[in-house]
């Protein structure tokens, strides 16, 4: 390990901790870990650790544009919590590790888990839940969609330039005889089975070339696509749909609390202003009565996107806040952690602009979500509950 001590001119304020720590991994991938100094003045350097030796000067620079770019510009304002559930937190610490010593999850690559008994009941459970909250209240269409996206879709979102950092793209090697031939004969040049998986990547490299599409980040965007230049029917429209979602989250997975791969349900709203706003609103009100009749404690607050390098950035963050695009459902999972484990946005018109979604008076229809993290709510209800079914509420052990 190699150790740097970055600083920070002018320092960084104790209120944008938060939002610095959430991008120190994605500044360089040689950043194994990394420490903040504070001082009377706040944040004044970043202690980092890097698995082989970098340009110290390109190091600073790198964190410097992006704490310049990103976390300085964003402007004071706190969290608003609009909901609290009555229930109290009893979390316990070593779930995760009860769940790989009983086989309940076992490991298969960073941020990337399977799962047994009692998860998957438990996920199928609140997916059903939240698809029925979906379809009885809301009227909502039922859709599948495939993992894959098309990169010019999500591009035209402005997924891409906003979070450049989460792309898990889809590669296919060169349509060529000669590329076929020369990959497999690298790979088998290997004197064993390590060898090869590690010649199979820089052979990827060589050989291969983008697909034309990325591993979706969200479920929602393909809803847009279907879409695109449609006239939606007054007042809106609802869709649901299910789905595996992936995001590089770089170091910063932790137990099931943020993973690479991850199973999603999204309601989106299509319509009038009006029509997503009060969609919005009465959904949120739906799963929190699902949260209390489950036990679990938590809490519902506005909230921000990690936006990442982006000359807007800052402006964004403080629209999501102060004009209470992005709520957050927080529920806790030990050790003074809670992960957001659900958010319910509004978009304005720049999804309807973006794709040509009409309301009947021509003008560009509004757009909002509502998006489950499935396996972050089991997780949480786990840290709550346990593993023993029998020691869950009446409602989950009767409805699994």
């Amino acid at each position: 390990m190699h150790d740097y001590s970055v600083p920070l001119q002018p320092p960084v304020p104790l209120r944008l901790s938060d939002e610095l720590s959430k991008r120190i991994f994605f500044v360089a991938e040689e950043i194994e870990s990394f420490t903040l100094k504070t001082g009377s003045t706040g944040v004044e350097a970043v202690q980092v650790s890097t698995s082989r030796s970098v340009d110290s000067a390109e190091l600073t620079r790198k964190i410097g544009q992006m704490v310049a770019s990103d976390v300085l510009p964003q402007r004071a304002i706190r969290s608003r919590e609009i909901w609290r559930s009555p229930h109290q937190e009893r979390t316990r610490d070593d779930v995760f590790e009860e769940m790989l010593a009983t086989g309940s999850v076992t490991e298969s690559g960073e941020g990337q888990f399977g799962f047994g008994e009692p998860f998957i009941g438990l996920v199928s459970y609140l997916d059903k839940t939240f698809s029925d909250i979906a379809v009885d209240r809301f009227g909502a269409e039922l859709r599948t969609y495939p993992a894959l996206i098309r990169t010019e879709v999500l591009s035209r979102s402005g997924y891409i330039s906003s979070f450049p950092q989460f792309l898990l793209t889809a590669n296919r090697l060169h349509s060529d005889a000669d590329h076929y031939q020369d990959f497999v004969g690298e790979i088998e040049s290997a004197a064993s089975a390590e060898d090869s998986g590690a010649l199979a990547e820089k052979a990827l490299e060589r050989h291969g070339t983008h697909a034309g599409y990325v591993l979706s980040p969200a479920v929602c965007y393909h809803v847009y696509q279907q879409y695109a230049g449609a006239l939606i029917s007054s007042p809106g429209k609802a869709v649901t749909a299910v789905g595996k979602c992936f995001r590089h989250e770089s170091r910063y997975h932790r137990s099931l609390e943020r993973l690479w791969e991850f199973t999603m349900r999204e309601v989106v709203f299509i319509g009038t202003r009006e029509y997503v706003a009060q969609a919005r609103h009465d959904i949120m009100a739906a799963v929190w009565e699902v949260i209390e009749e489950m036990g679990l404690p938590g809490r519902c607050e506005t909230a921000s996107d990690p936006f990442f390098l982006n000359v807007q950035a800052a402006q964004k963050v403080w629209s999501q806040r102060a004009l209470e695009l992005k709520y957050e459902l927080q529920l806790p999972v030990g050790g003074g952690r809670s992960v957001a484990a659900a958010s319910f946005n509004v978009h304005g018109q720049n999804l309807g602009s973006a794709f040509d979604l009409r309301n009947p008076d021509s003008a560009a229809a509004f757009t909002g979500c509502a998006a489950f993290g499935l396996e972050r709510i089991a997780y949480a209800f786990l840290c709550q509950f346990g593993l023993d079914p029998g020691n869950w509420p009446d409602r989950v052990r009767s409805g699994i």
